[in-house]
C-alpha cells in the first residue's frame, strides 16, 4: 500500500542529528512526541550495516530483530518495520509509560549500543502525507471506493440514500484518545477526536468524525473517517488538522472538485422546532447536496394543513448550500400533525410539524435519581407534566448524548396521569462520564444530567514533584463501600523511589479515601506508576519524580494575547533552573494548528532560563481562542491566544 511504503522512505533530518547520536520522532508528522502503539522513525548515522524491510512471521507478527539490530524502549523490545544506516522505523511498544522513555539501539553482532530518549504521551496524533514529508497532501482515500483525491462531496457508490463522501485520513498515535487505560473493548474513539479544515478563502469547516481508531490490518496505523460537508463542493485545496485529547496533528491537504451542474439537488428540510403552540413561528432550513450554481436554485414549498403558512417557494442563493424560511402557525383546538414539503428538480423532501392547542400539557420537571451511579448499574428517571395528556398522546421522547447512558427511546404517561418513572441502564466505563438526557413532549423540552462513575478512580494532587517530597493521592469507588468497608492493594513499580502504603481502606458507606506517597531524592527524572486494584478493576497513574533544580517549565507567556489573523505573536517559555550543558528542549503544541502554528520544540541554551518563539496565525472566519502548551521536565504550562 502506498501509505505504508511512504513510512519507509529514508529522510535524513540533519538538524536533529546535531544534538544527539540519534533522534526519535513520529513517522507521520516528525513531531518529537510519540504515543504507545504508534509508528516511530529513528534518525541517525551508521545505525545499521544494510537496509532491510520486515516481513511478518508465521504468527503474523513483526520481528524484534532486523538487519542485525534491535531497539529497546524502556527495556521493551520494539517491533521493527525497517532498518537502514540512516533510519529505523519501529512500533512504540503498547506498554510504554508516558514521560521520558529511554531508547537503546543494539547491534546483535557486536553487542554495541547507542542510547537516547524520546517523549511519550498517551495520545500524540500525527497525519501521514503522500510524500512522507509530514507536510502537504495527506494520505487520504475515499473510505468507500479507496480512490485518491480529488474528491467530490458525494460518492454514488455509497449504499443507501446517504451519498455524502466519507474520507479515510491515515494517521498514527490517536487510537487511545479518551482511553488512557487502553481498554481493548474501546475500538472507536470518534467522540474524543475532532477534525477541522479551512479552504483557500480562509473559511473554516468542522467535519463529522464517524470513526477514529486502529486501521485494520496494519501495525501502528490509525485512521479517521470523516464526512465532507456539502459547502466544500468545488473548494479546491482544503487544509485539515485532526485533534485528539487536545493535541493536533500536522496540517495536511486534500483536493475537492465540483459536482456536475445537474447533480446539485435538494438534500433535506429541517425545522427549528418539531412541535409548537398554534400562533408560534418555526424556521425551516432547506439544504442542498452542494452550493447552488449561477443564479441560485428555486425550491417549491407547501404545507399539508392551512394551520401552517409557508412561502410558496424559496431560492437557495448561488454559492450557498442552504436557505431558510419562516413558517407561521394558527391557533388550533386539537393537535395538528402537518407535513412540510420541499421539492425541486424532481426531488422531494419532507419534515413533520406538530401544532398544539394552547392548553396542551408540557414537561415541568425531569429528575434523575441518584445523580451518580457506577457504570453498569441503573438510575431512575421521573418526568412530570403540568396536566394529563389526551388519550394516545402521552409518548415522551428520551435521548442521551453518550452511549454509556441507555434510556428507553420513549416513555408513555398513563391516561389520566401526569408523570412517568422509568429505568436508565448504564454501561461500564473506565473514566468518569457525564450524560445529558433530553426529554421532549410536544413543544416542551427538559434536560437532566447523570454522572456515570467507573468502578475505581485514582488521582494525584500533583503528577510531578521534586524527589524527597510527598504527594497526596485519592482513590474513589463507583459506589459506597459495603458494610465493613473495603481494603485495596496499592502498588508502585519502583518502591525505591515512590512509596505508597501497601493497602488503603475505604470505610463502610464512604466512596473515597486519601493516602500519601513519599519519594526519595533523585539525580535524574524518573516516572513511577502507582496502581490500585478493586473488584477486578485496575487504575494506574504516573508520577514524575524530578531532581532538585530540574529545568522544568515554570511559565509560558504570549504577547500580544490578541491578534488579527495573519499577524504573528511571540511566546516566551521559562524554566525553573538554568539549562544544563546541551540546553533544554521544550516541546510546544497548539490545539488549533490551522489558526495558530508553533514550532514543534524550542531549545533553551545552556545557562539560560528562557527563550522566545514565533506563533504564526492565519485568517479566520470567526474568533478563535487557541491554547498553546509548553512541556519540559515532566511539567506543562499553557497560555491562550485569541485570533480575530
Amino acid at each position: 500500500m502506498r501509505l505504508v511504503r511512504s513510512c519507509l522512505f529514508v529522510i535524513f533530518l540533519a538538524p536533529f542529528l546535531q544534538a544527539q547520536s540519534f533522534t526519535v520522532v513520529s513517522a507521520a508528522s516528525y513531531q518529537a512526541t510519540l504515543a504507545p502503539d504508534s509508528l516511530a522513525s529513528l534518525f541517525g548515522a551508521n545505525l545499521a550495516a544494510t537496509s532491510v524491510s520486515a516481513t511478518l512471521d508465521s504468527n503474523g507478527q513483526l520481528p524484534t530483530q532486523l538487519g542485525g539490530i534491535d531497539v529497546e524502549v524502556d527495556g521493551q523490545l520494539s517491533p521493527l518495520i525497517y532498518v537502514s544506516p540512516l533510519q529505523i522505523n519501529f512500533l512504540v511498544p503498547a506498554g510504554t509509560t508516558p514521560g521520558t522513555a529511554n531508547v537503546v539501539v543494539r547491534s546483535i553482532d557486536t553487542g554495541s549500543t547507542r542510547t537516547s530518549t524520546m517523549q511519550v504521551q498517551a495520545t500524540a496524533p500525527g497525519a501521514f502525507t503522500a510524500d512522507a514529508s509530514g507536510k502537504g497532501a495527506g494520505s487520504i482515500l475515499n473510505a468507500v471506493t479507496y480512490a485518491p483525491g480529488p474528491f467530490l462531496v458525494e460518492t454514488q457508490a455509497n449504499g443507501g440514500d446517504d451519498k455524502r463522501t466519507r474520507l479515510s485520513v491515515y494517521a498514527t498515535g490517536l487510537r487511545y484518545a479518551g482511553n488512557p487505560s487502553h481498554d481493548p473493548t474501546i475500538t472507536n474513539v470518534a467522540d474524543s477526536v475532532q477534525a477541522a479544515g479551512v479552504d483557500a478563502a480562509g473559511k473554516r469547516y468542522a467535519f463529522v468524525v464517524e470513526y477514529a481508531g486502529a486501521a485494520p490490518g496494519y501495525f501502528g496505523l490509525d485512521q479517521v473517517n470523516l464526512v465532507i460537508p456539502a459547502e466544500l463542493d468545488g473548494a479546491g485545496a482544503v487544509s485539515l488538522a485532526i485533534t485528539a485529547d487536545g493535541r493536533s496533528t500536522n496540517i495536511v491537504t486534500f483536493q475537492v472538485g465540483s459536482l456536475p451542474l445537474d447533480a446539485v439537488k435538494l438534500n433535506g428540510i429541517t425545522l427549528s422546532k418539531s412541535a409548537v403552540v398554534g400562533g408560534d413561528t418555526v424556521i425551516a432550513t432547506i439544504t442542498l447536496n452542494a452550493p447552488a450554481r449561477q443564479v441560485g436554485l428555486p425550491v417549491s414549498l407547501r404545507a399539508s394543513s392551512p394551520s401552517a403558512q409557508i412561502p410558496l417557494s424559496v431560492t437557495v442563493p448561488a454559492g450557498s448550500a442552504s436557505a431558510q424560511v419562516t413558517i407561521t402557525t394558527s391557533s388550533v383546538t386539537t393537535a395538528q400533525n402537518v407535513t412540510i414539503t420541499a421539492q425541486t428538480n424532481g426531488v422531494t423532501q419532507t419534515a413533520a410539524l406538530e401544532i398544539d392547542p394552547a392548553n396542551t400539557p408540557q414537561i415541568t420537571t425531569f429528575q434523575i435519581t441518584p445523580g451518580s451511579v457506577q457504570g453498569g448499574h441503573a438510575a431512575s428517571g421521573t418526568i412530570t407534566l403540568n396536566g394529563s395528556p389526551a388519550a394516545g398522546a402521552g409518548a415522551i421522547q428520551i435521548a442521551s448524548d453518550i452511549g454509556a447512558a441507555e434510556p428507553p427511546a420513549s416513555v408513555t404517561v398513563p391516561f389520566g396521569g401526569n408523570s412517568v418513572t422509568f429505568n436508565i441502564p448504564t454501561a461500564a466505563v473506565t473514566a468518569p462520564q457525564l450524560a445529558t438526557l433530553t426529554a421532549t413532549f410536544g413543544r416542551s423540552t427538559k434536560t437532566a444530567q447523570l454522572n456515570i462513575a467507573p468502578v475505581l478512580q485514582l488521582t494525584l494532587k500533583d503528577d510531578t514533584i521534586v524527589g524527597g517530597n510527598s504527594v497526596n493521592a485519592t482513590v474513589t469507588l463507583g459506589e459506597a463501600a459495603p458494610a465493613g468497608g473495603v481494603t485495596l492493594n496499592v502498588q508502585s513499580d519502583n518502591r525505591t523511589i515512590a512509596q505508597p502504603p501497601l493497602t488503603v481502606s475505604v470505610p463502610s458507606g464512604q466512596t473515597s479515601t486519601a493516602f500519601t506517597i513519599t519519594t526519595i531524592p533523585v539525580t535524574v527524572s524518573r516516572v513511577v506508576t502507582i496502581t490500585v486494584t478493586y473488584a477486578g478493576s485496575t487504575q494506574s497513574v504516573m508520577l514524575t519524580v524530578n531532581p532538585p533544580g530540574t529545568a522544568s517549565v515554570s511559565s509560558l507567556v504570549i504577547s500580544p494575547d490578541h491578534v488579527t489573523g495573519g499577524s504573528p505573536a511571540t511566546g516566551t517559555v521559562t524554566i525553573g533552573a538554568p539549562a544544563p550543558a546541551g540546553g533544554t528542549s521544550v516541546n510546544l503544541l497548539s490545539n488549533a494548528v490551522i489558526a495558530a502554528q508553533v514550532p514543534l520544540f524550542v531549545t533553551i541554551p545552556q545557562g539560560q532560563t528562557s527563550v522566545k518563539f514565533t506563533i504564526n496565525t492565519t485568517h479566520v472566519a470567526s474568533q478563535q481562542v487557541v491554547t498553546v502548551t509548553a512541556s519540559a521536565g515532566g511539567v506543562s504550562r499553557t497560555a491562550t491566544l485569541t485570533v480575530q
